[in-house]
C-alpha cells in the first residue's frame, strides 16, 4: 500500500462550476462501477474490521483516483444533504456525511460507485430543483451569481452533520488509568529488557516515513504503545505522554515528543521509545515515592492534605515544565493521590472540579497563593470524605 499523504479538493470550497452537471456530459453511470474497479487503489480494499484509520485512508485513496479521473466534482460522493428541522433556522439543508462500510471487495466496490451516482444524480437535482426540494430555502440574494436557486440555498447554511463514533482508539489516554494500574510497587519491572521488547516493535518493515499519511502514523504509535502494555501492562501507554505539545500533550515524558521530532531510523527510534518508556516508569516511582511521604494521612488532618497537594501541584509543574496542559497531568496526579489515600473513585473528580476547576493555565507557573487555594479546598473536600 502506498503510504504518500492524499490530497483532496476541500468540499465546502466547491463552485458550482465545479459540480455542474451540463460540464460533464460523457458522464455515463452505468459505466460507474466498472470505473471505479479500474482504480489503482481498488486492488488493496481493507479487509472488514479493518482499523478505521486504514479504512478512512484507502477510502480517501479511492477518492483521490475518482478526482483525478472524473475532476473535482467526485469528491462529494462522501456527502449528501437532509432537509432537517434545524433548531433556530426553521426547515434548512443540511449536509450529511455519507459513511460506507467495508466489507467483501465487491460489496464495498459497488457500494461507492453507487454512492457516487447518487451524487451526481443529487447535482443533476440542483440544477433545476425538479422535485422542489430546496429553492424555498434559498438565500434573499438568490439569482446573483447565476448559480441554480437550489445550489445557493444548499450552500447557504454550511451546516454539516458527521458522525465521530467511530474514531475509536484501543489505548487509553494514560489519564484515564487508577493508580492501581500504574503503582510501580505492584510490579516487577526490568530495565534491561526494554531494549530487546522495543526492538521487536520497531522495525524497517513497519516504521512509517516521516511522509506518510498520519493516520498510519497514528496507527503505528498506537501498535507500539499495545506492544509495550502488553508486555509490561497498561501503565506503559503513558511512554508518549510528552511535555508540551507533544504526542499526548502536557505530560511528564522529555525523551518523547511526537512522530515529527522523534522519529529517525528505526535503530534510533527504538533506543528513544525505550528511554521514554523507562523515563515513564521513573516518574511513576518518583510520585510513589512522594506519596509515601504523606500517606498514610490521619482522618481529619487538614494540615497534613495541605502539605500533600501543594507539594505534588509543584512536584508536577516542576517536571512538564508549566508548558501546554501541565494541568492535565496535575489533575491526574492528585486523582491517583486519592485513590492511594482510598478517597472513592466516584467522588474524586467533584473534588478536584472543585479545587482545580480551570484556575491553572496553559505556560503559566502559578503564583504561591493560587497553589496554597487549590490545596485548601482539595484538603477540605478530602477531610470531610
Amino acid at each position: 500500500m502506498t503510504i504518500d499523504r492524499v490530497h483532496l479538493p476541500d468540499f465546502s470550497r466547491l463552485t458550482w462550476r465545479d459540480v455542474d452537471p451540463a460540464g460533464r456530459t460523457g458522464f455515463d453511470p452505468a459505466g460507474v462501477a466498472a470505473l471505479v474497479r479500474s482504480l489503482p487503489p481498488a486492488a488493496e480494499v481493507p479487509p472488514a474490521g479493518a482499523d478505521w484509520r486504514l479504512a478512512d485512508f484507502w477510502w480517501d485513496r479511492m477518492t483521490e483516483a475518482l478526482v483525478e479521473r472524473l475532476g473535482p466534482w467526485a469528491v462529494g460522493w462522501q456527502h449528501t444533504v437532509v432537509m432537517e428541522d434545524y433548531p433556530g433556522r426553521g426547515v434548512i439543508p443540511v449536509w450529511w456525511e455519507v459513511r460506507l462500510p467495508i466489507t467483501t471487495p465487491d460489496e464495498t466496490l459497488d457500494s461507492l460507485a453507487a454512492a457516487l451516482v447518487t451524487w451526481h444524480e443529487l447535482t443533476v437535482e440542483l440544477a433545476t430543483d425538479a422535485r422542489g426540494r430546496f429553492t424555498a430555502s434559498a438565500p434573499a440574494t438568490t439569482g446573483r451569481g447565476g448559480d441554480p436557486a437550489a445550489w445557493q440555498a444548499v450552500k447557504a447554511p454550511g451546516i454539516s452533520r458527521f458522525q465521530p463514533g467511530h474514531f475509536t482508539r484501543r489505548i487509553p489516554h494514560p489519564s484515564i488509568l487508577d493508580w492501581a494500574d500504574v503503582d510501580p510497587r505492584t510490579r516487577e519491572f526490568d530495565p534491561a529488557t526494554v531494549t530487546a521488547v522495543v526492538a521487536g516493535l520497531v522495525t524497517p518493515e513497519n516504521l512509517p516515513a516521516q511522509g506518510a499519511d498520519w493516520r498510519l502514523r497514528d496507527l503505528w504509535l498506537e501498535s507500539v504503545s499495545s506492544g509495550l502494555a502488553e508486555r509490561y501492562g497498561p501503565w506503559a501507554t503513558g511512554w508518549r505522554w510528552s511535555v508540551g505539545e507533544g504526542d499526548l500533550d502536557g505530560g511528564p515524558v522529555a525523551a518523547w515528543c511526537c512522530f515529527p521530532h522523534s522519529v529517525r531510523t528505526p535503530e534510533e527510534t527504538a533506543a528513544t521509545v525505550g528511554a521514554a518508556l523507562i523515563e515513564w516508569h521513573e516518574w511513576l516511582a518518583e510520585i510513589a515515592e512522594r506519596f509515601d511521604r504523606f500517606l498514610p494521612l490521619a482522618p481529619g488532618d487538614l494540615d497534613g492534605w495541605e502539605r500533600a497537594v501543594a507539594h505534588l501541584v509543584t512536584a508536577v509543574g516542576d517536571r512538564t515544565q508549566y508548558e501546554s496542559a501541565w494541568y492535565g497531568c496535575c489533575v491526574t496526579v492528585l486523582g491517583w493521590f486519592l485513590d492511594a489515600a482510598g478517597i472513592a473513585r466516584g467522588e474524586q473528580q467533584r473534588m478536584l472540579d472543585h479545587a482545580i476547576g480551570g484556575r491553572f493555565a496553559s505556560w503559566v507557573e502559578p503564583d504561591p497563593a493560587l497553589v496554597t487555594s487549590v490545596a485548601e479546598r482539595l484538603a477540605g473536600e478530602a477531610t470531610r470524605a
